[in-house]
């Protein structure tokens, strides 16, 4: 595992960051060109990108509570049954069916064999609490549904994500209108560090290659 976590890091993570910073830095100078040169083009896509966008109206069905417990609670012996029964059996699989190397070599996949099985370990390991938790709900809803619906009271109370997310959504562009006012001095401030970031992770992306 230890050798996994080393490739997992060297391979994957390291190079994703690296490019993603020296990317980050090419866009960085070319805004402060941009800024510097007073580009209309740029302050367009300024303005393009400001766009408010509002998802409350599109969200809103999904901030609608709905009540199907009456449904569970009116047939709660026979789905208690359904829901221990199914739950066990698949604790069952998950403890004694195929290993993870076996999983690994069925998908086939053009990953490294380390990473593919640290994925299926992971999901048998959150199948086997879930199926868990599953066996407890079933029991409850058969011989104690009064246990259950009190942490139903809790668990279930409803959030509005609306009302939450309201006041993200206000456009603050006090930021914007500066740049907008001093773009020279923005662009100057901004393409020091934004060749630092370039030439450094640029050189370093030269040393893996």
């Amino acid at each position: 595992m230890p050798h996994f976590n080393n490739y997992f890091i060297d391979q994957i993570i390291a190079p994703a960051l690296l490019w993603f910073f020296f990317i980050g830095g090419v866009v960085a100078v070319l805004i402060s060109v941009g800024l510097i040169m007073r580009s209309p083009k740029l302050f367009q896509l300024f303005g393009f990108a400001n766009t408010s966008v509002s998802i409350r109206q599109s969200t809103k069905a999904l901030a609608i509570p709905r009540d199907s417990s009456q449904f569970f609670w009116k047939y709660r012996t026979p789905i208690g049954i359904v829901f221990v029964v199914s739950a066990i059996y698949s604790v069952w699989g998950l403890v004694t069916g195929a290993g993870n190397a076996a999983i690994v070599s069925l998908f086939n996949l053009k990953l490294p064999a380390g990473y593919v099985f640290w994925i299926v370990e992971s999901l048998r390991y959150f199948l086997i609490v879930g199926c868990t938790a599953a066996i407890m709900v079933g029991v409850l809803m058969v011989i104690s549904p009064d246990t259950l619906k009190a942490v139903e009271k809790v668990a279930g109370s409803w959030v509005s994500t609306r009302q939450v997310a309201r006041q993200g959504e206000n456009m603050n562009l006090g930021f914007d209108q500066w740049v907008a006012a001093f773009s020279r001095t923005a662009g100057l401030l901004l393409i020091l560090p934004a060749l630092g970031i370039l030439v450094y992770f640029g050189d370093l992306l030269l040393k893996r290659a």
